[in-house]
């Protein structure tokens, strides 16, 4: 009974998340915000708010590992869906058109994966926090900056801001569900590691708001503000794992780091790797991504492989 509520509650995030990407989709256009502001700012941030009050909620629940697990799991999993939607729209090239000015929230991701490295292995706790705060204001004020003055065909949508915080609204409820859902599971099954259901059942499940808006963006032609929102997303988790550590009390969430964090640390490393590639190195056959696509790809999969080998 457990399981199937947990399904419902993804369901109606994932319906949600459609109803979000389609206006946040029309608001950038008919205010012309840009997408690198709409999709790398606000759709990335209130998609990403499923990991935001999951994160915050499972270190109240005092269980910081499945705060861990969450965040490294998405964002792991973000990248992955990214060399999917880079298979599975063959013709649309997403790779291939993407921007090069992706590389430098590429740049950031692989930063501040190390940066988490470190504050698991070092003392230097709360540095580790406060330069992940700076890095994502860095990222904004970056992105505000930025200029973009493309416009596509749309359908007019009346009222698309309202329409957009009432989505936002809904997705926060239903994130409190979904980790309140989370931890009963760990607690059936200790044996388990926190941060292994982290990274699955919410990792993943908190990332279909992307998987979803990243989806439909790429349906509505808008490819360049589906890279940006994923990345985007990705750059905000990290800023959710900061804010976390501060309301973990008389310790640091990165001391809740075990040996199944550091497979999502290296694998998230990884494939963030793989796609700065794919952004610098422009190559004009196609298939040159579709294998830079497919290596990550199984990355990720091995990575679940080993794990419950």
């Amino acid at each position: 009974m457990d399981g199937i509520f947990f399904l419902l509650l993804a369901f109606l995030t994932m319906f949600s998340s459609i109803k979000l990407s389609y206006y946040g989709d029309a608001l950038s256009k008919q205010t012309k915000l840009g997408t690198a502001l709409i999709g790398g700012i606000l759709i990335a941030s209130i998609t990403s708010l499923p990991e935001f009050v999951t994160s915050i909620s499972s270190v109240l629940l005092n269980n910081p590992s499945l705060s861990f697990g969450d965040i490294l799991g998405s964002n792991m999993f973000n990248i992955f869906v990214l060399a999917i939607y880079n298979i599975w729209f063959f013709n649309t090239d997403l790779f291939k058109n993407s921007s090069s000015k992706y590389k430098y929230e590429c740049f950031i991701l692989l930063l501040e994966y190390l940066l988490i490295y470190i504050g698991t292995k070092t003392n230097l706790f709360d540095m580790t926090t406060i330069l992940l705060i700076i890095m994502y204001i860095l990222y904004m004020i970056k992105v505000i900056k930025a200029e973009n003055d493309e416009v596509n065909s749309y359908k007019y949508v009346n009222n698309p801001l309202i329409k957009f915080i009432i989505c936002a609204i809904i997705l926060v409820f239903l994130s409190i569900l979904l980790t309140l859902q989370a931890d009963k599971i760990t607690h059936m099954y200790p044996k388990i590691s926190s941060s292994t259901i982290g990274a699955i059942l919410l990792g993943i499940t908190t990332s279909l708001p992307e998987v979803v808006s990243t989806y439909a963006l790429i349906k509505y032609d808008n490819t360049d503000m589906a890279i940006s929102n994923m990345l985007g997303s990705n750059i905000f988790n990290f800023l959710v794992l900061s804010l976390s550590d501060i309301f973990v009390k008389n310790n640091h969430i990165y001391n809740y780091s075990d040996i199944y964090s550091y497979t999502y640390l290296f694998g998230g490393f990884l494939v963030t790797s793989l796609l700065l590639i794919t952004i610098i190195k422009k190559n004009k056959n196609k298939y040159f991504y579709i294998l830079i696509s497919i290596i990550m790809s199984l990355i990720y999969l091995l990575i679940w492989y080993f794990q419950f080998k």
